[in-house]
């Protein structure tokens, strides 16, 4: 019993003493200082991050305008994690942590969650790999193949070092782990042509169709400004007893190939019907049985 009581003196000693009071008072008001500089020095660097990649923005294309985009969020976010990162220590040190020591049972924690979690580390790796090297951006329209599958179509949404976000065109949210992308096929990175294929009917003269079609694409430039150049007459794809296929080559704004499709057809359908050249129709062959049947 003796020995309890002097353990409860020696911890309630302390607290009988205004200095312990002033000290801890003077340590969490060094804590609320570096807290507070950490807010102010955080929010100077995402302007000042800000600031620089909107300035470089305005000598480049829209394509590197969104990868400007994407590596300025990234750098805030970096920076944010290395100012809280010094703060914390700082002021685990004060309070008379030792900081070297959660430093080393970190690096010995990290190591066997490393092998354990070889999954990961792809991820980030990949993630890095994709933000820097530019491999696609936010707002990119892109699909994303592993082992020659698609796993996924859509438009960016996010881009993590963990994980991306890609949103299908009817409404679907994909969240892919980095290290699962192994092919990309990005629609956004440069003008796209887009091949559509127009059936018509056989019985029509293709080299009259052939002429008005020259004459009436280069028009199609004015009136959609999904086109980039006037679409292209490639000519006959293919004929049979029930229709002729006319290729075409529309070249579009990045991102734009399904829009640029959906337009050129509704043209051209369109301007065929104003010029009345008929569209295949359905053959009906009537069987008549033999006499023997």
């Amino acid at each position: 019993m003796s020995q309890i009581k002097k353990v409860l003196r020696d911890l309630a000693d302390p607290l009988m003493h205004v200095d312990f009071y002033q000290n801890i008072l003077t340590k969490l008001l060094i804590a609320a200082i570096y807290i507070i500089l950490a807010i102010i020095v955080i929010a100077i660097s995402r302007r000042l991050v800000e600031k620089f990649f909107k300035a470089n923005a305005k000598k480049k294309s829209h394509y590197k305008i969104k990868r400007s985009e994407t590596l300025s969020t990234l750098v805030q976010n970096v920076i944010s994690y290395i100012v809280w990162f010094i703060v914390v220590t700082t002021i685990l040190s004060h309070f008379g942590v030792k900081i070297s020591a959660i430093l080393a049972g970190a690096g010995v924690v990290g190591l066997a969650v490393g092998f354990g979690a070889q999954t990961i580390v792809k991820d980030l790796l990949t993630g890095f790999f994709i933000i820097f090297e530019g491999q696609f951006d936010v707002s990119d329209y892109v699909k994303i193949n592993t082992s020659g599958v698609t796993i996924a179509e859509g438009t960016v949404r996010t881009i993590g070092l963990r994980s991306t976000r890609i949103q299908s065109d009817t409404g679907e949210i994909y969240t892919i782990p980095n290290g699962a992308i192994s092919e990309i096929v990005n629609y956004s990175a440069t003008n796209v042509a887009s091949l559509v294929m127009i059936p018509v009917s056989p019985h029509e003269d293709y080299d009259k169709i052939e002429q008005k079609l020259v004459n009436f694409l280069p028009t199609l430039t004015d009136k959609h400004e999904e086109f980039v150049k006037a679409p292209e007459l490639l000519g006959l794809d293919s004929v049979d007893g029930n229709e002729m296929v006319i290729k075409l080559l529309a070249h579009v704004k990045p991102g734009m190939h399904f829009p640029g499709e959906r337009q050129l057809r509704k043209e051209v359908k369109r301007f065929l019907d104003e010029e009345g050249i008929e569209v295949p129709k359905p053959t009906l062959v009537k069987y008549e049985p033999s006499e023997g049947e």
